[in-house]
């Protein structure tokens, strides 16, 4: 099951917002590898049941107190919640690594 293109680029857009803001000295340290980290904390997020709460668990779990993304991404997003938390627990690496990439 793949996202629109729309959908892909505000979800990517979402990650990308939450990546950059993480202190991932931090979080991930030397030893372990962050790009794992943030796959972790994203599968673990995907459980959500609105992109809003998926939000605000990914962001606690990486330290975050908040992050500013534009409303009208959440409420597109949210438009397509079921099909979003499927690819964020199925595809994780996939969106993880396209987010990262600055790719869409």
């Amino acid at each position: 099951m793949s996202l629109g293109e729309e959908t892909t680029k505000n979800l990517c857009r979402l990650l990308k917002t939450v990546y950059d803001s993480a202190d991932w000295e931090k979080i991930a340290g030397r030893k372990r590898s962050k790009f794992d980290v943030f796959a972790h904390k994203i599968k673990a997020a995907g459980h959500q049941q609105t992109i809003s709460t998926f939000m605000e668990k990914l962001c606690h779990t990486l330290g975050l107190q908040s992050i500013i993304v534009p409303i009208s991404i959440i409420q597109q997003l949210q438009t397509e919640c079921e099909a979003v938390m499927h690819a964020v627990r199925k595809e994780t690496i996939y969106y993880m690594l396209l987010a990262i990439e600055g790719g869409e």
